[in-house]
């Protein structure tokens, strides 16, 4: 080949090189990535300050300019040798990081998003507070509520109770006295404390307990024919009985009672027993049911007498010591003088004989009990 086809050859070569210079794919690769910048912190590039918008305004008057210079200096020259500039990366990344700094914008996206992030858990955060403020709130309010509701309904009670120990029976109010009435209800207020705080005995506390009349406890085994064991809850009434046979004694008429577990002719019993000596046997506690009013064994007590004359009178010795236990049992269980019947006024059995064919007899015996 000649020198001259080599020389008419040389424009070509030049070309091709031009078209593949890396220097000016850096260049539009830079401009690119400072546009994209700009935009994305939301500076439009007609509003654009500073440097950067001057450099801007610069690239779009004089960019062809400078694309033709680096293309020129870009070019081998002879000897196959190429110039390299590699100052304008830097330089405009130098320029891109000072108008950043100037604007005062985080830098890269990854900045913006800490920055949301840590915006949103400050919200968070202080909603979760408001939050834990209002429910210790409202607990406190709950518990306000639940203190007053208590001691509303304490003074309540209180006061139904205070009223109920104070309160008089009209009778009483109008037969007595203000100072006896003050009196009554000092003794209703003590028997009632006594009741509730005080030692209780055979369904009775202590103190009432204690002034029984004298009588000896000779209590019946517990089987289901005499005594069956059972709680008497209540007392309403107190029934008088006879034992049926005359001339028998209170001794005898319990060893009947007994004899009944084991020949089973029948069921009977009652929680006293009067001789005609006048002495008591107390064959059932006073807090168990005996079998003696078969209607009514839940809720009374019954006293069986002993006589010795046909017609079932009974002796004195018998009638007073019946009057004693009768006062008493109707002061332990708050009963009147009314409140004593004969077996004869439940059912119609003719219990006792005597007081069932003398209604006055009977009449004067609950006298003889409110008087005494």
């Amino acid at each position: 080949m000649t020198q001259e086809n080599r020389s008419s050859r040389q424009p070509d070569l030049e070309m091709i090189q031009v078209r593949r210079n890396p220097y000016l794919v850096d260049y539009r690769t830079g401009k690119n990535i400072v546009r994209h910048v700009g935009r994305r912190v939301g500076q439009p590039q007609d509003r654009q300050t500073g440097r950067y918008a001057d450099q801007s305004r610069s690239n779009h008057t004089g960019g062809r300019t400078e694309r033709s210079q680096h293309s020129i200096s870009a070019m081998p020259q002879e000897g196959g040798r190429k110039k390299s500039h590699p100052q304008y990366s830097t330089t405009a990344q130098q320029k891109n990081k000072a108008w950043r700094q100037e604007q005062g914008h985080p830098g890269n996206a990854y900045e913006q998003n800490v920055y949301k992030d840590n915006a949103y858990s400050t919200r968070v955060r202080q909603r979760r507070v408001r939050a834990e403020r209002q429910r210790r709130r409202r607990q406190a309010r709950t518990r306000r509520y639940i203190k007053i509701s208590l001691l509303c309904a304490s003074i309540l009670a209180g006061i139904f109770m205070l009223k109920n120990l104070l309160e008089v029976p009209a009778s009483t109010a109008e037969a007595s006295t203000p100072v006896e009435v003050a009196a009554e209800a000092v003794q209703r207020i003590e028997k009632q404390i006594g009741e509730t705080t005080g030692t209780r005995i055979q369904g009775l506390p202590a103190d009432v307990y204690a002034a029984h009349p004298n009588w000896t406890e000779d209590f019946l085994t517990v089987n289901e024919y005499s005594r069956p064991g059972d709680p008497l809850t209540e007392v309403k009434n107190i029934f008088v009985h006879y034992t049926a046979n005359p001339g028998t004694s209170a001794a005898q008429n319990r060893s009947y009672f007994e004899q009944l577990k084991d020949n089973h002719e029948r069921s009977a019993s009652a929680h006293f027993i009067i001789g005609y000596d006048g002495e008591i046997l107390q064959c059932v506690p006073l807090d168990e049911i005996a079998y003696a009013v078969q209607t009514r064994n839940e809720d009374s007590i019954s006293i069986e007498c002993c006589y010795k004359a046909d017609n079932g009178q009974f002796t004195q010795e018998t009638y007073d010591s019946l009057i004693k236990l009768l006062k008493w049992l109707t002061d332990a269980y708050d009963l009147q003088p009314d409140d004593i019947l004969r077996h004869y006024d439940c059912g119609g059995k003719k219990c006792p004989i005597y007081y069932t064919e003398h209604e006055d007899a009977w009449n004067k015996l609950k006298e003889d009990v409110k008087n005494l």
